[in-house]
């Protein structure tokens, strides 16, 4: 690799005309749940083991070089989505010369918007707080929607938020928290962002 400019990573410097050989070890490519497209904010990838931080390159994707072969738990903390933590087993790259991590078949890892996510003004979204019978909030819960494959987490603050395409004008829907449903329904309207305020769980 000959570089055209400065570039700094944790591990190194290099300036320009500089040649340095690098070994790909593999790499990731995320993309916005909500727009599909590429993600918004400061996004920070790193291996837990070894604590290095992914480069990017021009096309987007970030990417490690030169470790050792093995399992590496790879961590996604993201500014405006919720962090990620994902196994990535060096060894089982169906390609070894594309080693791209693939979740469920697919070369991308969807991040998942977190309450801070600035939604444009006509999305259709559900926002609420789960609490416990004894008034604290809930962090880390699975909030969903009963016969649909939506699906988010609440935050730090027991809040999360829920969007929808596709929908009727008006729609009645049925909230689940971690798999089961629970006894509050809402009417989510179309372009319209309505509020659960706080929903209470045992």
């Amino acid at each position: 690799m000959v570089f055209a400019r400065l570039y700094e990573t944790d591990a190194c410097t290099a300036y320009a005309g500089d040649v340095r050989s690098l070994k790909l070890s593999f790499a990731v490519w995320v993309i916005d749940d909500y727009t599909k497209q590429k993600p918004l904010g400061k996004i920070q990838v790193e291996t837990k083991e070894t604590g290095k931080k992914a480069s990017q390159n021009l096309s987007g994707y970030y990417f490690f070089t030169d470790l050792d072969v093995g399992n590496y738990k790879l961590t996604i903390k993201p500014e405006l989505y919720f962090p990620e933590e994902i196994t990535v087993d060096m060894s089982a790259f169906s390609d070894p010369k594309k080693p791209v991590v693939e979740i469920n078949g697919k070369p991308e890892i969807a991040l998942k918007p977190n309450p801070k996510y600035p939604f444009p003004a006509n999305a259709t979204l559900l926002r609420g707080q789960i609490e416990s019978s004894s008034g604290k909030t809930v962090t880390g819960l699975r909030v969903g929607v009963d016969g649909r494959d939506i699906e988010n987490l609440t935050d730090s603050r027991g809040e999360f938020v829920l969007h929808f395409k596709n929908i009727a004008k008006t729609e009645e829907v049925t909230l689940t928290i971690n798999g089961e449903a629970v006894e509050s329904s809402f009417t989510v309207q179309e372009g319209k962002t309505v509020s659960a305020k706080k929903v209470s769980i045992q």
